[in-house]
């Protein structure tokens, strides 16, 4: 996983692999629905199975949040 030793390609690779939101920088927040954890793109952890397959898993210890649990925060400015 080479690629992700850079911001470039970690933000590319979110692009890639994210069928529900855009990705325009690793420092986007999200909020995931399951653990309610407000988080940035950067802190998104990534993993590598035993077929090369990779999973992108929210930050929170214990959260199995993905994709499809991770929400545009609602922010008040």
């Amino acid at each position: 996983m080479t690629f992700l030793q850079t911001d470039g390609g970690k933000l590319h690779l979110f692009r890639e692999a994210d069928p529900f939101k855009e990705w325009w920088s690793l420092d986007e927040m999200r909020v995931c629905t399951k653990c309610g954890h407000l988080f940035l793109g950067r802190d998104i952890r990534i993993t590598e199975d035993a077929m090369g397959d990779l999973h992108f898993h929210c930050p929170t210890f214990g959260c199995n949040g993905q994709w499809v649990d991770w929400e545009y925060p609602e922010l008040h400015l």
